[in-house]
């Protein structure tokens, strides 16, 4: 399946400093082997990177304020962890990424690594 990515998320996947990611719906499941693309459902789509196949799915819920993986709140500083590992300097940047959206926003924590909340 294709795992579609900014442009900006690159450099930190390919360094290994993203190691999951957060996606709307239920799509994800442990086992299956994901694309890592840009541009998905473009002409321009490309992958950037070798398939990886999914070791973890976590539920994830944001609020405003608060983030919750497999319905455990996490406190400041598991907060930081995850907005780090996700691709962002700060738990600030992580929420306002999602501030355009419906909130809350549900979905899933997708992880290419053994990393786990």
């Amino acid at each position: 399946m294709i795992l579609g990515f900014n442009e900006n998320f690159v450099p930190a996947i390919v360094a290994g400093t993203k190691i999951h990611t957060i996606r709307a719906g239920q799509r994800w499941q442990a086992g299956t082997v994901a694309q890592f693309c840009v541009h998905a459902g473009q002409p321009a789509q490309r992958e950037f990177w070798p398939p990886q196949v999914i070791r973890l799915v976590q539920a994830i819920e944001l609020t405003a304020t608060e983030l919750r993986v497999d319905g455990r709140l996490l406190g400041p500083a598991e907060l930081l962890a995850l907005a780090q590992a996700d691709g962002f300097a700060t738990a600030a940047e992580l929420f306002a990424f999602f501030a355009d959206k419906p909130l809350p926003f549900q979905g899933q924590l997708v992880h290419w690594t053994n990393c786990r909340y």
